[in-house]
Formats: C-alpha cells, sequence, structure tokens
C-alpha cells in the first residue's frame, strides 16, 4: 500500500505530469502507426485487415492482462512497473524499426504492448499518491489527454519524418523518445525526490475479491471498451479514409488526422475541471456517448457533405474526451481501498484496451465486404446506444460514491 498525501500536504503536479509523459510516449506508439499505414502497406504488401492489426495487437496485453497486471503494480510496487513500461516502449519500439516482413513487426508491436498496459495501469496509482484528495478528479483529467495528446504529435511529425528517414527511422525515432524519458523518468521517481513510501503487503485475496465484485468498475470498463472500439476504429483509419474519399494528399490526411486526434484532449481537460467542480462521472459519460453516436454517423452517411464530415469528426473526438478522463477518475474512485487502486483502473485499462484491440480490423472489413464507408454509420450508433444502457446502470452505483 501507499501512503497518500496527507490532506493538507500539497499536490505534487510534478510527478502528475511525469505520469502524463509516460503515457503520451504510449500514445506516440498509436499515433506514428495510421500515417504510415499506406507506406506500411505498400513496402509489406500488406492487405487492410493485416494493417488493421498491426495497430490493434499493441493493445493484446492490456486486453487479456491488465487487471493481473494492475494487481502486480499494487504488489510489487508502481515504480517499478512504470518504468518497466517505458523500457518495454523503448525496446518493442527499436525492434520494430530493425526487423523485416510483417509478422516480425506484429511481434515487436505486441511488446511495445507490454509497455503500454505497464505504464497506463500504473500511472493512476503514482497520480493517486501524488494528488491531494480534492485534486485528484483534476489530476485524473488531466491523465487521461494521455492517448490523444501523444497520437497528435506523432501524427504530427509524421509527414516530415516519413519522407526524411521512411518508417523504420520513425520506429527509431520513438525508441530513443522513450529511452530518453525513461532516464529522466527514473530520476523523478527517486525516493529522496518523491519521499512517498509504496509498500509491498501480502497479496489479500479478500481486497481483490472486493474489487472484482464491484459493479461500478465493471461498467465504467464496459463504457471505455465501447468508446475506444469507436474512437480508434475511426482515428486509425481517418488519414486513409480522407485519402480516398476527398482525394487529399497523404500528408495533408495526416495533418488533418492529427488535428482531430488532438482535440480529445480539449475534451479530458474539460471534464477534469467539471469534475474538479464535481460534476457527476455518469452524466459525462453518457453526454460522450451521445455525440459520439451522432456524430460518427453523420461522418461516414454518404449524403453528408464533405466539410461537414470534417466537422462532425471534431465534435466526436473533442466531446467524446469527456469519457476517458471520467471512467479513469471512476475507477479510481470506486477502489476499495488505495491498495488496489492500480487493479481497479486495471478494470478500464483492460476495457479500452480490449475495444482498441476490436476497434481497427471490423472498419475494413465493412469497407472491403459491406461495398463502403458509408456502410459502418449503423454500427457507430449501435455501440454508442449501448453505452448509453451501461450509463443507467452508472447512476445508480457512481452517484453513491461521487465525490
Amino acid at each position: 500500500m501507499s501512503r497518500e498525501p496527507a490532506s493538507g500536504a500539497a499536490t505534487r503536479w510534478d510527478i502528475v505530469l511525469m505520469a502524463l509523459g509516460a503515457g503520451i510516449l504510449a500514445g506516440f506508439q498509436v499515433g506514428k502507426v495510421p500515417p504510415a499505414l499506406p507506406v506500411l502497406r505498400e513496402s509489406l504488401g500488406l492487405d487492410l485487415v493485416t494493417a488493421g492489426f498491426l495497430t490493434s495487437i499493441y493493445y493484446a496485453i492490456g486486453a487479456v492482462f491488465a487487471v493481473a497486471v494492475g494487481l502486480l503494480s499494487d504488489q510489487a510496487g508502481p515504480r517499478r512497473l512504470m518504468l518497466a513500461g517505458v523500457v518495454f516502449l523503448s525496446v518493442g519500439s527499436l525492434l520494430g524499426g530493425l526487423v523485416s516482413g510483417s509478422t516480425l513487426l506484429l511481434v515487436a508491436r505486441f511488446v511495445e504492448g507490454f509497455g503500454f498496459v505497464g505504464v497506463t495501469v500504473t500511472a493512476p496509482k503514482l497520480i493517486a499518491a501524488a494528488a491531494r484528495p480534492r485534486d485528484q478528479g483534476l489530476a485524473f483529467g488531466i491523465w487521461g489527454a494521455y492517448m490523444p495528446l501523444g497520437m497528435a504529435i506523432a501524427m504530427l511529425i509524421a509527414p516530415s519524418l516519413l519522407d526524411a528517414v521512411g518508417w523504420r527511422g520513425f520506429w527509431l525515432v520513438g525508441a530513443a523518445l522513450a529511452a530518453l524519458f525513461g532516464v529522466a523518468l527514473a530520476w523523478s521517481l527517486l525516493p529522496r525526490r518523491w519521499p512517498v513510501v509504496f509498500v509491498a503487503e501480502a497479496l489479500d485475496w479478500s481486497g481483490v475479491g472486493a474489487t472484482l465484485s464491484r459493479a461500478a468498475l465493471w461498467l465504467f470498463g464496459l463504457s471505455f471498451a465501447l468508446y475506444t472500439l469507436q474512437w480508434f476504429a475511426i482515428m486509425t483509419w481517418l488519414p486513409t479514409f480522407l485519402i480516398e474519399t476527398q482525394g487529399r494528399s497523404a500528408s495533408g490526411a495526416a495533418i488533418w488526422g492529427a488535428m482531430v486526434v488532438a482535440v480529445n484532449a480539449l475534451g479530458n481537460f474539460a471534464a477534469a475541471w467539471l469534475m474538479h467542480r464535481r460534476a457527476p462521472r455518469w452524466a459525462l459519460v453518457g453526454i460522450a456517448f451521445c455525440a459520439m453516436g451522432g456524430a460518427s454517423a453523420g461522418v461516414f452517411i454518404a449524403g453528408t457533405p464533405g466539410d461537414l464530415k470534417v466537422v462532425l469528426a471534431f465534435v466526436f473526438s473533442a466531446v467524446g474526451g469527456l469519457l476517458p478522463a471520467a471512467a479513469i477518475a471512476g475507477a479510481a474512485a470506486h477502489a476499495p481501498r488505495a491498495a488496489f487502486v492500480a487493479m481497479a483502473s486495471g478494470f478500464v485499462v483492460q476495457g479500452a484496451a480490449l475495444g482498441s484491440l476490436l476497434g481497427p480490423p471490423p472498419s475494413p472489413a465493412a469497407v472491403e465486404g459491406l461495398g463502403g464507408w458509408a456502410a459502418s454509420w449503423w454500427v457507430m450508433l449501435a455501440v454508442s446506444a449501448a453505452g448509453l444502457g451501461l450509463v443507467a446502470g452508472l447512476v445508480a452505483t457512481d452517484r453513491l460514491r461521487h465525490r
């Protein structure tokens, strides 16, 4: 368990920002793929479905083991696991830049997936220990922006790097960034710089059972799964969609895609501010699903004007950004006690990873099997409707624990 800041102690925002930085690195490894897909498909001869798995396999570890990794973090200590996660991100990206062939590249992405789950499960525990209780909603909301910020950075620099050093060089840049950040992170987390004590304790199966039985954790995890299924399906294929349906150049599509991804961070920051003002988490989740369902349907329906499709993509991403911050904060709030924050966060990460794993491949399947991009609009609307069903459960469970 950890010794949390006393109610009068100041929040260590530097630790919160370092956790955010590690998350941004994890998001960077996601964002480097979409703008590189046309080059990768030409270089390695990938079909659309295989290219989709190149994105989604990154989440395979999280989709299966995130809760278990959260329990490991609670027992072994988040400092070690956070640093190990950054190391895996660097090693996986390095391997990806050196291998040849699509199979080995998929293996390298799988290695990066270990880093993703290590970072994203552990960061909420570090943040819970660094932030005083009244600042935790704000801190978790800021953390929730890690994915769009990391993806946007990668997508913005991708056109110039792909032209200058190719996709392999792009992967090596990701490896170098992770290695350099790992050094800074190790220095920041030294006990003499941040003297919070994380004590490994005997495995408490009653606490595990209490965590697994929390209905709110299941609801937040499932909500995040439905969110990521939609969000990554659209964000991963947006550059390709803009090229194929609107005739945009590869660099132009990448820049537009990066901007759409980046505005998702605004939704996370808005949720952070709203939760700091005591807005209920279930309401933020409900608003996000309503906006995402309507906007995504409009993006894919054939009769929507091209410029309006881009506007709707911005709405989809920005308002949808309310959900990750609310779900992450909800997981921490519903942990049975502080020692199980990482395991509770693993519910959300596992849900997010599952949606991310399943989201990208069905999109090209719809394109190839159902007759074009317009065929998938009803799928997005149905997913949002299912999400609103989960909100009904959150109204009952989250209202009781809202803080």
